[in-house]
C-alpha cells in the first residue's frame, strides 16, 4: 500500500514563506496562557515574596514570565537573555503578559538571579500545580486516559549538573577511575540529579506533574540520596497533593519494588519487568506459562506480535502486594537475519483480551519521559543541564521555572498552525517564537483578540 503524503509535503516553498509570515506566535502564546491559565499573574504575584519591598521594583510575575520566556524562545544563557529581550516590543508584551502596567524596562539578568536565590522552590511548585489542576479540571485531554479511566504518570530520573570540585553540602558524590600520566587515579565527582512525574496528557503532550531534587542532606553522609528514596518522597506528595486523581504510575524496572508497588495500593501501576529486579515473580511466570497457564493473543500492536498475561502471580510467588504480568513479542528480518524483540511489565490492573493491547501499548509507552521529556529538555530548546546560576536555590528555580515554560511550550506546539500545516520544528518554531517576541507589536487589536472567547484545537 503506498504511504501518503501529509499536507506539509504538498506544499510549496513559496506557500510555506507566506504562511510563516502570518506567523503570530507570540500573540498565539498570550492567547492560549490566558485560555487556559488565565490567572497564572496572579499566581505569580501571590508567592511569598523573599524581597524587601523596598527594594522591590518589579513584580513575581514580572521576573518568572521573563525567565519562562527564556526558555520558551531557546535563550541558552541569563546574559544572552538580557541583550535578546532588550526590545521596546518585548517589554510592552512582557507588560500585559504580567499585568505590571508601570513595568518600562526588562528586569536585569542580575535582579533574576537574585530573586530566584532567595525564592522558595515550593513557591513555583505550588504554581505549577494549579496549572496542572487548571488543565485536569478543563477536561480537555480526558480521552488520553488509560482504559478511559487512569492518568498516566511516569517517573524517571537524570543528572543535571557536574562539578569536579564539590559544589554545595547537597551534592552526591561518585568515585570514578582515570588515567593520569599512565596511571589509574580514583577520583570523586560531584553532581546534582532530579526525580521528575511527568503526566501524559495526549499523545503529544507530556508535562512536569512534580520534581524531587536527589540531594544529600548534609556533607557527610555515608551513602547518597537514591532515586527510591526519592521515589517514596515524590509518591508521599503525590498522594497528597491529588487525592483523588485516578492514577497510573509507570517507571522502568527500577521502580518494580514492592515498597513502591505498595504505595501503589490505592492507584495502578505499569512497571517494566526484569528476572534481576524481581526473581521469584519472573520464575512463577515462567513456571506458570511453561504450564500452560497463560492467556495469549496473536497478531495484535503495530507489528502483529503475540501477547501474553498471567494474572496473581504473587499467589504463586507467595508476594504481598497484587502482581499481574503480561509481555509482548514480534520478530523482525533485517538481511536475512531475524531478531526476537521481547517486552514484559507488571502490574495491578486485572487483565483481559479486551484490554492487553492497550495495556502494551501503555507500557512501551514509558520511554516518553526519555525521550519526549528529559532528551528534549536536554538536547532541545532547553538546555537544563546549562547552569544559570551556581547558587543551588536558584538552580532548583531555574529547573522549575524551565517545567512551568514547557507545559505552556508544549500546548503551544501541539496548537501551532505552523506545526500542523507545514510540519515546522519544534526549534524553527522556538525561533519564530523569538522573533515574534522582539518584533511583533502587540496592538489594541490583538489584545481584543486576546481577551475575548477563542476555541482552542489542539493535535
Amino acid at each position: 500500500m503506498k504511504k501518503l503524503k501529509k499536507k506539509a509535503d504538498w506544499l510549496t516553498k513559496a506557500k510555506k514563506r507566506k504562511m510563516k509570515k502570518k506567523d503570530r506566535g507570540i500573540v498565539e502564546i498570550m492567547m492560549l496562557t490566558r485560555h487556559f491559565f488565565k490567572e497564572l499573574p496572579q499566581w505569580l504575584n501571590e508567592m511569598t515574596d523573599p524581597r524587601h519591598p523596598s527594594y522591590t521594583t518589579y513584580s513575581q510575575a514580572d521576573l518568572v514570565l521573563m525567565g519562562m520566556l527564556k526558555n520558551m524562545c531557546a535563550v541558552k544563557s541569563m546574559r544572552s537573555m538580557e541583550e535578546t529581550f532588550n526590545e521596546d516590543a518585548c517589554i510592552a508584551t512582557l507588560r500585559i503578559l504580567s499585568g505590571d502596567q508601570g513595568l518600562s524596562e526588562m528586569p536585569h539578568a542580575d535582579t533574576l538571579n537574585y530573586y530566584l536565590e532567595r525564592l522558595s522552590p515550593q513557591c513555583l511548585a505550588d504554581v505549577r500545580k494549579k496549572m496542572v489542576k487548571s488543565l485536569i479540571r478543563k477536561k480537555s485531554f480526558s480521552r488520553s486516559r488509560l482504559l478511559g479511566k487512569y492518568w498516566r504518570v511516569i517517573i524517571d530520573g537524570t543528572g543535571l549538573f557536574y562539578f569536579r570540585e564539590k559544589h554545595c553540602e547537597n551534592c552526591l558524590v561518585t568515585t570514578v577511575t582515570r588515567e593520569v600520566d599512565g596511571k589509574e587515579v580514583k577520583v570523586k565527582r560531584y553532581y546534582h540529579k532530579v526525580l521528575e512525574a511527568k503526566l501524559l496528557l495526549s499523545p503529544g503532550i507530556l508535562i512536569s506533574l512534580d520534581t524531587e531534587f536527589i540531594e544529600n542532606e548534609k556533607e557527610d553522609v555515608s551513602k547518597n540520596d537514591c532515586e527510591i528514596n526519592a521515589a517514596k518522597r515524590l509518591l508521599e506528595r503525590l498522594h497528597k497533593d491529588y487525592p483523588r486523581l485516578p492514577v497510573c504510575l509507570q517507571g522502568d524496572a527500577l521502580y518494580a519494588a514492592e515498597t513502591i508497588m505498595k504505595m501503589c495500593r490505592d492507584w495502578k501501576y505499569i512497571l517494566t519487568q526484569k528476572a534481576t529486579r524481581q526473581k521469584v515473580l519472573a520464575e512463577s511466570y515462567e513456571w506458570i506459562a511453561g504450564g500452560g497457564g497463560a492467556e495469549t493473543l496473536t497478531g495484535i500492536g503495530k507489528e502483529g506480535g503475540n501477547g501474553e498475561y498471567i494474572n496473581h502471580v504473587e499467589e504463586t510467588a507467595g508476594k504481598e502486594e497484587e502482581a499481574d504480568m503480561y509481555r509482548y513479542r514480534y520478530e523482525t528480518e533485517e538481511d536475512g537475519e531475524k531478531e526476537i524483540h521481547e517486552f514484559q511489565w507488571i502490574t495491578n490492573i486485572e487483565l483481559t483480551k479486551k484490554n492487553l493491547e492497550e495495556m502494551i501499548e501503555a507500557g512501551r509507552g514509558r520511554w516518553k519521559i526519555e525521550n519526549e521529556g528529559f532528551n528534549n529538555q536536554k538536547n532541545g530548546i532547553y538546555d537544563i543541564e546549562h547552569l544559570n546560576s551556581r547558587d543551588s536555590n536558584a538552580m532548583k528555580n531555574h529547573y522549575l521555572i524551565t517545567q512551568i515554560a514547557d507545559i505552556v511550550m508544549q500546548i503551544y506546539l501541539s496548537f501551532s498552525p505552523l506545526r500542523k500545516e507545514i510540519g515546522q520544528s519544534i526549534k524553527n518554531t522556538s525561533s519564530g517564537l523569538l522573533e515574534s517576541f522582539r518584533r511583533h507589536t502587540v496592538t489594541d487589536e490583538d489584545v481584543s483578540y486576546i481577551s475575548k472567547y477563542t476555541t482552542v484545537y489542539l493535535e
